[in-house]
């Protein structure tokens, strides 16, 4: 499954109510270089809504309420939502009314062949199956990936000593783990960029250069 954070702004919380509103996602290209364009949530909306298999979570975790209305408009995925009386549910009401607490992040799929590619490594996505959305205090793990991976490559192409090898390595192994721990991608694999796996390759490439040169 994969995750995707929007502040959140213009929201509107009842507490009376207990409902609060606002936009899940937006259509402007985010952290991971992605887009998602107008009429990707439309059957997420036609069918997973009414049947009740979309849920609102607390931190992607814990669910908190339900969603009472959706729907698409030239900004993005809006959306109100009814949250339990339960004690998770009245904390997470106090923390957002009073600001602490303020994203959504979206949790989905992605039907084959519904995103591509463009020549910037763009990731235009057309549809996705929309499983839940969360109140939460941070963003996806994504941003902090793609740091990640940005600072391996760079340290490679910089030349790293090889004391140096084994933390970097860890770090290419914490890195993959933290993405398989999202599974779902289901674009196709001929479009994905080659991002932490192309890393670790040229690792070990580097190990080996330099166990030769030692040898």
């Amino acid at each position: 499954m994969e995750r995707k954070s929007v502040q959140f702004k213009e929201q509107s919380i009842d507490m009376d109510a207990r409902t609060f509103e606002g936009y899940a996602a937006t259509w402007d290209k985010d952290q991971g270089n992605d887009i998602i364009h107008p009429g990707a949530f439309a059957k997420s909306i036609r069918e997973g809504f009414p049947a009740g298999r979309i849920k609102v979570l607390w931190q992607h975790n814990q669910p908190i309420g339900i969603p009472v209305e959706m729907r698409e408009d030239k900004k993005g995925l809006w959306t109100k939502a009814r949250v339990s009386k339960t004690a998770l549910g009245d904390e997470a009401l106090e923390l957002m009314r009073d600001g602490v607490v303020d994203r959504m992040s979206i949790g989905f799929q992605i039907p084959a062949g519904k995103s591509e590619y463009d020549k910037d490594e763009v990731r235009h996505i057309r549809e996705v199956k929309l499983l839940e959305y969360s109140v939460v205090t941070f963003p996806m793990n994504e941003s902090a990936i793609i740091t990640g991976v940005k600072q391996i490559e760079h340290a490679l192409r910089s030349g790293v000593l090889y004391e140096e090898r084994e933390p970097l390595l860890k770090a290419l192994q914490e890195l993959e783990a933290l993405i398989k721990s999202q599974p779902g991608k289901p674009t196709e694999s001929v479009d994905e960029p080659q991002d932490v796996s192309d890393a670790l390759a040229a690792l070990k490439d580097f190990d080996d250069y330099l166990r030769k040169l030692k040898g």
